[in-house]
C-alpha cells in the first residue's frame, strides 16, 4: 500500500497556504486588539501572496485561486491589496 499525495490532493495547497494567512491575521487582533494594523498588514500579505499564486501558476495549479482570467484574478488581489492596506493607513489612529 503506497501512501502520499497525487496531484489532485495537492491542488487546493495554493488556497490554503493563503487561508492560513488570512487567519493567522484575523487570530492576532482577535488576540491583540490594539495591534489590528498588524493584523491589516497580515491580510494584505496574504492578499499579495494569492495575486502571485495566481500569476505564478496555470490555471489547473491554481484551484480555489482560480476565479476568471489570470490577469484579472491578479489585479482584483492586488488591487484589493493595496485597498486594504491604503484604508488601513487613513484611518485615524486612537
Amino acid at each position: 500500500m503506497a501512501s502520499g499525495f497525487s496531484g489532485r490532493d495537492l491542488k487546493e495547497l495554493p488556497f490554503g497556504i493563503v487561508l492560513l494567512i488570512e487567519l493567522a491575521a484575523v487570530l492576532s487582533v482577535a488576540l491583540a486588539p490594539q495591534h489590528w494594523l498588524r493584523a491589516v498588514a497580515g491580510m494584505t500579505v496574504g492578499l499579495l501572496v494569492a495575486g502571485l499564486l495566481r500569476l505564478a501558476l496555470s490555471n489547473e495549479q491554481a484551484g480555489l485561486l482560480r476565479v476568471r482570467r489570470r490577469s484579472f484574478d491578479v489585479a482584483c488581489y492586488w488591487g484589493l491589496a493595496v485597498l486594504t492596506f491604503a484604508v488601513a493607513v487613513a484611518l485615524p489612529q486612537r
